[in-house]
This record gives structure tokens, sequence and C-alpha cells, in this order.
């Protein structure tokens, strides 16, 4: 049956459709302030589209349009993508690769204000290479923050520009989950989208590296950062090609997973050949009935991401097959009046539904179906969709004090401080010192405009 002849009935009426999302939103809004862990947003998501069942008259109709939310394309690809993904950031991890960039920037003499402009170019680099920011903020933190304290930074200029570069890692990197949602809920090549957001991105971090460069806090050299950094591995500094190789293939416009591929297989190549992997860490079995090793930890870690995206698309199909997107986008059209209007409600969406989740890639997702259909009826790139998307996720989600990535550099200063006294970095001062995101917003609104960036749809735009 085509989809868009299928007519979903409630007992209440046709705006039933919402109340899943609208149930979904509302323990959002309260997991989101509570900063709980990702598994506590699939019950956010699932319970709704159970609790519905007794109100929708077509029960077998209702059942099938989940399953398809469930096994679509799009959250299939995202699966695989995401799993693949995590391996990559399991191997970069292993490698020492961070360890030997701290070491570095220690050797080349970086202190205070010099070494927060560092910690963002390498936090930045971490995050491109890895695709997760909250889980980059975990790797650079533990030894940047310490030893930045030591060399006289200003914490929260210091914590701000880890979760800056975070945020630009995110935001461009073509194993980002984010990069990965905008790119498939548009329907573009990924390898095309994160060209198409270096115009973005690019200046919003050289931006931003200006201002931390001429920013000045109050910090004072304080010595001893031999404990936290050893002496850098040169080898380690070969990882690099991983990220290198998944965007080389990306940009020649290979399948996702075929560039995903080439990245796993490089890591473990380098690994191996340089002795930094050894084969028994690639899949080990420590005792029996036991598991572990490289590959396994980094499908656990996507775990989480994976089982979110599947009941998210649950949710998004309910609304497409179930009439809700067609009632949004009837709703919208009283305010959209051409492609400024239809870019501006694109974001403006997506960065509600970000406020709301607290998580950027579920906004993504969640907006992803309303923007396609918007921006294809004023002829908007499926690329400029895409870039519009994530750099709006790039936004509010590094600016409230309840968002995680925040939450998460506030808790570095406190799980690392190398000294007793240390005083914590609040969850204010890491949004009022961390300029990525505001330089990005700004950046942003300029594009939509002035129309800088903005491209329109060819006669046939690639697909992935």
């Amino acid at each position: 049956m085509n989809n868009s002849e299928i007519k979903l009935n409630f007992y209440g009426g046709r705006y039933m459709v919402f109340v899943p999302m609208i149930l979904a939103l509302m323990a959002l809004f309260y997991i989101a302030s509570q900063n709980a862990d990702i598994p506590a947003y699939w019950v956010a998501f699932l319970l709704p589209l159970i609790l519905i069942m007794p109100f929708v008259k077509d029960k077998r109709e209702y059942s099938e349009i989940i399953i398809r939310g469930f096994s679509s394309e799009v959250a299939m690809m995202l699966v695989a993508a995401v799993i693949m993904a995590g391996i990559s950031g399991v191997i970069l991890n292993e490698s020492g690769l961070v360890k030997t960039l701290a070491a570095y920037l220690v050797d080349f003499n970086l202190s205070g204000d010099n070494f927060v402009v560092a910690s963002f170019i390498l936090t930045c680099i971490v995050t491109f290479s890895t695709g997760t920011s909250v889980g980059s903020i975990f790797v650079v933190g533990p030894i940047l923050y310490p030893v930045g304290y030591l060399l006289g930074s200003y914490p929260p200029l210091l914590i701000g520009a880890i979760v800056s570069g975070a945020a630009f890692g995110d935001n461009l990197s073509p194993v980002s989950d984010t990069t990965i949602a905008s790119a498939a809920t548009q329907e573009m090549d990924l390898g095309g989208v994160v060209k198409s957001r270096l115009k973005y991105s690019i200046p919003a971090a050289v931006i931003t590296m200006i201002i931390y460069a001429f920013s000045s806090g109050g910090g004072e050299v304080v010595g001893g950062v031999n404990e936290y950094v050893g002496n850098p591995q040169p080898l380690s500094l070969i990882f690099l090609l991983v990220p290198a190789v998944i965007i080389y293939f990306s940009f020649r416009q290979h399948h996702l997973l075929e560039s995903l591929s080439y990245g796993v297989i490089t890591g473990l190549g380098l690994g191996l050949i340089t002795g930094i992997i050894e084969v028994g860490e690639i899949l080990s079995v420590p005792e029996q009935f036991g598991a572990g090793g490289i590959i396994l930890e980094g499908i656990q870690n996507a775990v989480p991401t994976v089982i979110l995206v599947l009941i998210l698309f649950a949710q998004i199909n309910l609304l497409k097959e179930g009439g809700g997107i067609k009632i949004i986008m009837e709703k919208m059209g009283g305010f959209v009046r051409g492609v400024k209007t239809a870019e501006l409600s694109i974001i403006s969406l997506l960065i509600s539904l970000n406020v709301v989740t607290g998580l950027n890639t579920a906004a993504i997702i969640g907006s992803g179906e309303i923007a396609n259909k918007m921006g294809a009826e004023y002829n908007i790139s499926g690329y400029r969709r895409a870039n519009l998307l994530d750099c709006a996720g790039s936004t509010l989600n590094y600016l409230l004090p309840y968002m995680v990535p925040v939450v998460v550099g506030s808790m570095m200063s406190t799980m690392f401080s190398p000294v007793d006294d240390a005083v914590q970095v609040t969850t204010m001062q890491v949004v009022t010192h961390q300029y990525y995101p505001w330089v990005m917003l700004v950046i942003l609104l300029l594009s939509i405009v002035t129309g800088y960036g903005r491209t329109f749809m060819s006669v046939k735009e690639d697909k992935i």
C-alpha cells in the first residue's frame, strides 16, 4: 500500500496522532533537566507508543506503521553507521593519540591563554576523528584540564574551549551521528554534506579561535604536569589516517558503510603493524562465556544510540503515515512565505526539539522529515537543508545549563582537578565561556538573511 494513501484513524480525532510525541517530549523535558543517561530516553519515546494503542481504530495498521518505522532504510543506515563509527572511535582511543598530542603541547611550552587556544584545536581534531562530542570531552578532559590548570589557563575558559572544540568536531565529523543523521534524513551523500558544511564550520572555528586568543583569565602557573602526560609516542600520530581515509572515500561519494569500513580496516591495520594494537585486543574471551575486545567495545558503545534511533524512527513514521507531518505542514504554511521563512522554520523547529529533548541527534531525526518536505517545496538543496539542521543542532545543544555536554564539561573541573582547593567551573560558566556555539548561531542566522551558502535543488540530486 502506498504510504500517502494510508489513513490512520483515532478515537478522539486526527490530532491524537500527536499524543505519543507530546507525551515523549514532556518526559524528555524532565529527563533532560535531571541529566539522565540515554536509556531513559528509550522509555520516554517507546512508552507513549504503547499507551496510545487503545485509542487507535485500526490496531493492525498502527502496528505495521511502527514496524515500518523500526525497519526503515534510513534507520538501518544510521544503525550500521553508528556501530561502525563507534568501532573507529575505540581504535583511536586505544592508539594513545590524545596523550601524544597533549605531550607535544607541553613540549612547546604553551601556557595560560595559549594553552586554551591549543586545547580548542586539539579537541576539534579529536572530536572530528571520533565523531562524538561527549565521548571526546571524556577523552581529552582528564588530560587537558589538569595540564592547562597547572600551566595557568583560566579554568572556565579552558573548559569552554574543550566543549567548543567538541561542538565543532560533532558538527563537521563524517563519523558523527548528527552528520550522518542530517545527511540521511535529507537523502544526501555524506561526502557532499561534509564538503558543503565547511563554509559554515570553518569560519565559525576560526572566529572562535581568535576570540580565545584574545580572551584572558585569572589562572596561575602551578607546574607539575608530568603526572598527567608522558613522553610523546610519534607512532600514534599515524592514526590520524583513520578519519582521513573515511573523509577521502566519503568525498569520492563511496557508500557510507564502505567509507567507514575502510576507516576501521585502516585503524586495525595500523595498530597491528605498529604493535600498538595486538591481535588479542581485537577480539578476546577473557573468561568462559565472556567476551571483550576493541570491536565489541565499539559495538557496546553504540548500542544506546542504536536503540534510540530505532524508537525515534517509529515515532517519526507514526507522524508521517498517520497524517501528522501533513498537519504540521498545513499549520506552518501560514507562516512560511518564501525560502527565508522556510529555512527559519526548519532551524526553529530543530532548536525547539533540541531544547526539549536535550539531544541534537534526536532533534535532527525528529525534524528531518518536515525539513525534507518543506525544503523540497521551496527547492532548497538537500545539502543546505542538512547543514541547517546540523548547524542549528550545534547551537543551543551547548548553550543551556542542563545539556549533557555542558554538564560533562562542568564535571571535568571537579573530577580531574589537579589541586585540592580548586573551585568547580559551574554550568553557567561553561555556557558563557564556550564560543563556537554562539558564533555558529550568528553565522546561521546571517546565512538565512543574506543567502550565504544557500543552494537550490538540481534536476536530480545525488542520493546516499
